[in-house]
């Protein structure tokens, strides 16, 4: 009997949501890097994240955006977010500027009205991203996955690409 109510604790553990670990939240702001760790569904709004190392963290559904009208706006400039998780966060808004997303899964996130100016997606995948008013000017989308991404209104110019899986599922070289 005892085991079975252990199953079904340890079960009913697994089924809980992860989040992001606290601690990992307060390094990130003591250290302005958090590489591999655990920031799942964490509040980053209105953190200047400038320059920070977040390389294969894990932000799934974190909150990273800012409404339109919302002035306190997340500055991920310069960050390096390679191989990070980013599927379905929040950036709305964000400024990436000259950020590194090579290799970050950006699948089914929120990147309406985001700047990537100068940013590096080499192999990002941004498979299903709403794009929505975005500004993409010099942006390496070499390899990057856009099927089924919304564009529009995203201005679109000296953008780097090669192996591209557009919206419509086509490559562009």
């Amino acid at each position: 009997m005892r085991m079975l109510a252990w199953v079904m604790v340890a079960l009913g553990l697994a089924a809980l949501p992860v989040q992001a670990q606290p601690e990992a939240v307060q390094r990130l702001k003591n250290t302005r890097e958090c590489v591999n760790c655990n920031l799942q569904g964490a509040d980053l709004r209105g953190l200047n994240l400038l320059g920070v190392n977040l390389s294969g963290a894990n932000l799934s559904g974190a909150k990273l955006g800012a409404g339109e009208m919302d002035l306190n706006r997340t500055a991920l400039s310069r960050a390096n977010l390679s191989g990070a998780n980013l599927s379905g966060a929040d950036l709305s808004n964000v400024s990436l500027y000259r950020a590194n997303l090579s290799g970050a899964n950006l699948t089914g996130a929120n990147l309406r009205g985001v700047s990537l100016v100068g940013a590096n997606l080499t192999g990002a995948n941004a498979q299903g991203a709403n794009l929505t008013g975005a500004v993409l000017v010099n942006t390496n989308l070499t390899g990057t996955n856009l099927s089924g991404a919304i564009l529009n209104q995203a201005f679109i110019t000296e953008v780097i690409y090669k192996n591209t899986r557009l919206p419509d599922g086509s490559v562009r070289n």
